[in-house]
């Protein structure tokens, strides 16, 4: 098979019937999520009527009540079967989302965003056990897939988020709610669609029946004593920062630091989500098991040290030279976000165990929930605060973070089995 046809049949999607219908929940999720990052906040302040102070307040504080749950979750959907746990989580998102309607005081909004993060963690984490399942022989190639329809969704949510700011009137900021909660309702129709996935680790827990309780308790928790994966997390996490540049950092630096024109901040992320969206299938069609990830992974930390490096002298030339460098800083900045995206996402699954895909997913997910809890006061303040010593830095942080998650890929890689170890880097 040529490269063209190859690269045809990436784009045109999974053949399997229930590999389609995922896809479809995914991208109608992420439309409605593309819509509430861009908005969101900005619906709490300029019309549910709290300051900025408040927002981020309740909005973190409901972010830590939701830390542990998608472990806990993903083990249920484990044991219990991923797809009605998928669909329970989606519901409690929309009753969340829809919820913010009615918040009128710090506490209200703690408790929806507490709720709203739980069912996040849920979803992310039993999704990830679905992922498993329905993956196939051909993993690799479909979890890129749902790495593009992701990207596709978020790129047309940001356009809808970009109409409702532009209005900037009650009416369209409860679009943005309204919408978000329809789409939650829509993906979780779509999922049952899907015929009954049988749990993946009840074998094992019948297998074990007859050994006492500590043992069962002891073998329950996997993903909670796995060293490699555990490390793969904390460095990946690190590596996550980069969500966190464009967003708030980048728009923040344009205004304040550069002579670039000042729309450029408004039109980054939906930029780069074009530019993510466009090449995330043939920047990662490469990748075909846990090798291949960690080379994109290590490949992106350079990319990444360029690209930022180029957006850091972005301060002090004319508004001609600023806006050259920040386009091409975004460009580097997109390819490098693809490959470590990519990178991350296959490595989550090739050095998980199989039949507890959910578990280890909501130990990746809270690991990287904790990165984004602190994200935002260590990029702002390297990146703006520091200036360019902070943009340096932090690049070669991230860079070293790829790195070693390349080398953890090489440990486990050795540690397995040859019948396990050769199809996983085949």
């Amino acid at each position: 098979m040529s490269r063209m046809t190859k690269f045809r049949t990436a784009l045109s999607g999974p053949e399997e019937p229930r590999q389609r219908l995922l896809a479809l929940a995914t991208v109608v999720n992420t439309i409605g999520m593309g819509i509430f990052l861009s908005a969101g906040t900005i619906f709490l302040i300029r019309s549910a009527g709290f300051t900025p102070t408040e927002a981020a307040i309740g909005l973190t504080a409901g972010s830590l009540c939701g830390f542990g749950a998608g472990v806990v979750i993903g083990d249920w959907a484990d044991r219990r079967g991923s797809r009605e746990v998928v669909i329970g989580s989606m519901l409690l998102e929309a009753v969340a989302s829809i919820s913010l309607l009615f918040v009128n005081n710090l506490w209200s909004l703690i408790v929806v965003a507490a709720a709203a993060a739980v069912g996040r963690a849920g979803t992310v984490s039993a999704r990830g056990a679905m992922i498993g399942v329905l993956a196939g022989e051909k993993g690799a190639q479909y979890r890129t897939y749902l790495r593009a329809v992701t990207n596709v969704g978020l790129a047309i949510g940001t356009i809808g988020a970009a109409v409702v700011l532009a209005f900037d009137t009650r009416p369209a900021y409860v679009s943005v709610i309204v919408t978000d909660t329809v789409t939650f309702l829509l993906a979780a129709a779509i999922l049952t669609r899907l015929p009954h996935i049988p749990p993946t680790r009840a074998a094992k827990k019948e297998e074990d029946a007859e050994g006492t309780e500590p043992a069962e308790k002891e073998r329950r928790w996997v993903a909670l004593r796995d060293l490699p994966y555990l490390a793969l997390t904390a460095t990946s996490s690190i590596t996550s920062l980069q969500y966190f540049v464009l967003v708030p950092a980048l728009p923040v630096w344009i205004v304040m630091h550069t002579e670039a024109p000042r729309w450029m901040a408004a039109v980054v992320l939906f930029f780069e989500s074009i530019l993510v969206a466009a090449t995330q299938v043939p920047a990662t069609r490469s990748i075909d098991g846990p090798r291949s990830a960690a080379r994109l992974l290590a490949l992106s930390g350079p990319v990444f040290l360029v690209s930022w490096v180029l957006i850091a002298f972005a301060e002090g030339p004319s508004a001609g030279v600023a806006l050259t460098l920040l386009i091409v800083g975004v460009v580097l900045h997109a390819l490098a976000e693809v490959w470590q995206a990519a990178g991350t996402f296959e490595l989550s699954f090739a050095l998980a165990k199989p039949e507890a895909q959910g578990q280890y997913q909501g130990v990746m997910g809270l690991g990287h929930g904790l990165a984004e809890a602190v994200a935002p006061i260590v990029v702002i303040s390297m990146c703006v605060n520091w200036g360019k010593p902070g943009w340096i830095v932090l690049a070669l942080v991230v860079m070293a973070g790829g790195f070693v998650c390349a080398l953890i890929e090489r440990v486990w890689s050795r540690s397995q089995p040859a019948a396990e170890a050769a199809p996983a880097t085949a």
